[in-house]
């Protein structure tokens, strides 16, 4: 038996073979958009599930994916800083208008679970005098989830084939 050895690249030599094409600007942003929706929507079934009191095993397993959301999201938030300052997302004024509004709220919601999580720590070295602070965060943190899913829901209604 002699063994065969296929001749076509993978999918990840074949991307990496390409040459890179430049990446329009409201390509990111549409990405954003599908990201901080995906962002919302397992953050609010994360917590359908803590309301339902589900099983320990069953809500354990959903925060590796609202971890995954959230990175993606700083990913997504560092390739639209990227070109920000370089292209605007449109010509269209208020597509531009909405990509910032979504770029903000972004910036904003990862800003604000970074608090939320440093005082979550904190709250573990500490008293109980703490959890008036760390139930502060949580609701600045709460406030900026809503304003994300008010700008993904804006700029995919603008953006309606991009979804």
């Amino acid at each position: 038996m002699v063994a065969t050895t296929s001749t076509t690249p993978s999918p990840r030599k074949r991307a990496a073979a390409q040459p890179s094409e430049e990446i329009a600007p409201i390509a990111r942003y549409d990405a954003l958009g599908r990201t901080a929706t995906e962002t919302c929507r397992q953050h609010e079934r994360r917590s359908r599930l803590v309301a339902l009191g589900v099983t320990p095993l069953e809500l354990g397993s959903s925060q590796p994916l609202v971890d995954t959301c959230d990175l993606a999201l700083a990913e997504c938030v560092r390739e639209v800083d990227k070109v920000l300052a370089k292209t605007p997302a449109s010509d269209d004024a208020e597509v531009k208008q909405a990509a910032n509004r979504l770029f903000l709220s972004a910036r904003d919601y990862l800003r604000r679970h970074s608090i939320a999580e440093k005082a979550t720590r904190q709250l573990q070295q500490h008293d109980v005098e703490k959890f008036g602070d760390l139930h502060s965060e949580y609701e600045l943190e709460a406030s900026a989830m809503l304003a994300l899913r008010q700008a993904a829901t804006a700029y995919g209604k603008l953006r309606a084939d991009a979804r």
